[in-house]
């Protein structure tokens, strides 16, 4: 993971995550959690803060854990 930070907040963009990351986020996650930072003159549209991406991975692989168990 990549965090940026800018004006105190953290954040990870889900352009710059694995292309595995990239697609399950856009599918699975709260999409109010994405926000747009506006940097200067770029708008960047695909952010999660780093606390809710942290939050995101912990679910995700506790469902895998599961059900790689669970089989």
């Amino acid at each position: 993971m990549s965090a940026e930070s800018y004006k105190g907040i953290e954040f990870v963009r889900i352009s710059n995550l694995p292309d595995d990351q990239k697609h399950q986020i856009t599918r699975t996650i709260d999409h109010s959690k994405i926000i747009k930072i506006l940097r200067g003159k770029e708008l960047l549209s695909d952010c999660v803060q780093v606390n809710d991406y942290a939050l995101w991975i912990r679910d995700s692989f506790m469902k895998e854990v599961v059900n790689i168990q669970s089989n």
